[in-house]
């Protein structure tokens, strides 16, 4: 099972692949994959549930705390620390690396760009989340690298709809962005995610 000093190796070599989306600019937003080892024990990293609001084109799904850059951001790795002290009140300073950028959307006038920063904290921090979080969870880095762990969601949409690879976790289930953005974080040590019943990771079932 990879520990946190082959993490950080992995990520001061690794080379991110920076998005650049057809048709002209994106919305970017940035999250952070925050990781902690306690002593002897086993890694883990912080998902959030976020809130359910009519608002939100991804209400209630599994995410990692983060948001949309704002101006004020000197840079990307900003958003992703600000958006993590809003929403789960954890302050974050220096970066262990950036992985591979995803892009997602739900049409032309919806792309987003997504980077996402590595970061470890010492201990467990005391989590203080705020109206767009639901709840918050510790998930050991083990269990997503565990076959069992791996499912299928299944997405509704007026406009489209599939079976999409997942894992579940007690009784969450991630998917979609941020199961693509772990795909991309195990990958830099050399892992995967396994897949459902064959499926190759990251791709979407046609009905």
């Amino acid at each position: 099972m990879p520990k946190l000093a082959i993490i950080r190796e992995g990520l001061t070599v690794h080379k991110p692949a920076l998005a650049k989306v057809p048709g002209g600019p994106a919305m970017e937003a940035a999250v952070a994959l925050i990781l902690h080892e306690p002593p002897g024990g086993q890694l883990e990293f912080l998902l959030i549930e976020r809130a359910r609001s009519e608002r939100d084109p991804w209400s209630g799904q599994m995410a990692f705390p983060g948001g949309r850059y704002e101006t004020t951001d000197p840079d990307l790795a900003a958003t992703a620390a600000r958006e993590a002290h809003e929403e789960v009140g954890v302050r974050l300073v220096q970066t262990l690396g950036r992985l591979d950028d995803v892009t997602g959307g739900r049409g032309p006038d919806e792309r987003i760009v997504v980077a996402s920063y590595v970061y470890e904290v010492a201990e467990r921090p005391v989590l203080r989340t705020n109206q767009e979080v639901s709840s918050a969870v510790w998930i050991p880095l083990r269990w997503i690298l565990d076959p069992q762990s791996a499912s299928r969601y299944r997405f509704e949409h007026e406009e489209f709809r599939g079976n999409y690879p997942a894992f579940r976790y007690e009784h969450y289930t991630v998917w979609g962005l941020t199961y693509r953005i772990l795909q991309n974080f195990v990958k830099v040590v050399g892992r995967s995610l396994p897949s459902h019943q064959g499926w190759q990771s990251g791709q979407q079932e046609p009905d």
